[in-house]
């Protein structure tokens, strides 16, 4: 694991433009093994863990919304297809073709696209952050610092999302509210 991954935890963090993130005490980079003895978990380290952890909380959500979507825009995608279908036989019965079933038959087809969409849109979200939680909790291991993460995500009728999320760490209860 990167050293700097440490640094970006640490309260005593520092940066210059030459090396990046550096100690303040040292004013080099981190030099260390498998555990800093110098670094100080605080605040950094709480905004982190509200951070990468409700990202995670909101992507599993999303997974839920990106599912619904799929079945939703598939069914109808498959439905207008079939409307597309139905009315070119009724044309070709009666001797007639029309582009006009062509035009269907694509709109029908970018209906299920839309639906595919939203599952990218959820699989790109989750290839993000969950090795960014899996190294969050890997060094969360390392300094023995244990936490749980409790959200409580809902969307009320015109889309807005409330998130209340809540971090137990050392003894301590912190709550965050958003609305967006």
């Amino acid at each position: 694991m990167e050293k700097s991954k440490h640094c970006e935890l640490c309260d005593l963090q520092s940066s210059n433009l030459k090396e990046g993130i550096i100690c303040s005490l040292t004013n080099k980079k981190g030099e260390f093994n498998i555990q800093c003895s110098k670094i100080k978990l605080g605040k950094k380290l709480k905004e982190k863990l509200f951070e990468i952890n409700g990202e995670y909380e909101d992507t599993r959500y999303t997974k839920k919304l990106a599912l619904m979507h799929c079945a939703l825009y598939s069914l109808i995608g498959v439905l207008v297809i079939y409307l597309a279908y139905y009315i070119s036989i009724q044309l070709l019965k009666n001797g007639f073709f029309s582009t006009l079933t062509i035009t269907i038959l694509v709109i029908g087809l970018s209906i299920i696209c839309i639906g595919i969409g939203s599952l990218n849109f959820y699989k790109r979200k989750l290839d993000i952050i969950v090795p960014r939680k899996k190294v969050l909790d890997k060094l969360t291991n390392i300094y023995r610092i244990k936490y749980s993460f409790k959200s409580v995500i809902s969307t009320d009728i015109m889309g807005i999302k409330e998130t209340t999320n809540q971090l137990h760490i050392e003894g301590q209860v912190i709550e965050k509210k958003k609305r967006y």
